[in-house]
């Protein structure tokens, strides 16, 4: 396990088991990682596109890209002041990001991306803030990236960030 400068965030390296056939990567074990998969979901995403930037209360995230690489931005909207990580994740890595840590992502090239979910999807946990929040500073590597009118028409950072902070002090997770 590789560590981050944000609390709570795993980044794995996936040990490949090759052969004359192809490989197998070990992407979750429970004996390993304490995360309850409730739900898994994969999407495909063309290169230039950008889903983010999300955030949760209660659900967590592991992430794997089987098929291209992704350029992720993390923001812990947890801490005071906020920390940022920007990487790239392609099929030797995983990525688990616990609640209270906002994360998007563009495609570099055309991307699968599976996401382990600790929580069923249900809509009542979904929040965001604009990718290109100027408060932030990601260096995403494409000016005008594809996106979904949800993405494109998110609030803040600063409103995210009370967001989060205001739950925690009324003491909801995360």
């Amino acid at each position: 396990m590789k560590g981050t400068e944000i609390a709570g965030v795993e980044r794995r390296s996936l040990e490949p088991h090759t052969d004359e056939r192809g490989t197998l990567r070990e992407v979750w074990r429970g004996s390993h990682q304490s995360f309850e998969v409730r739900q898994v979901l994969a999407t495909t995403t063309k290169a230039g596109a950008l889903r983010g930037m999300h955030y949760h209360h209660r659900q967590a995230d592991l992430c794997y890209v089987p098929v291209g690489r992704v350029f992720m931005a993390l923001v812990d909207l947890r801490a005071a002041p906020y920390a940022k990580e920007e990487l790239r994740l392609s099929d030797g890595e995983s990525l688990l990001i616990p609640p209270g840590v906002a994360h998007g992502y563009l495609a570099e090239i055309d991307a699968t991306v599976c996401y382990l979910l600790s929580a069923e999807v249900d809509g009542s946990d979904e929040f965001g803030f604009r990718f290109d929040d100027p408060a932030v500073g990601i260096g995403w590597p494409v000016a005008k990236p594809i996106l979904s009118a949800r993405d494109r028409d998110a609030g803040t950072l600063a409103a995210a960030v009370e967001d989060v902070r205001a739950r925690m002090a009324a003491g909801e997770r995360p």
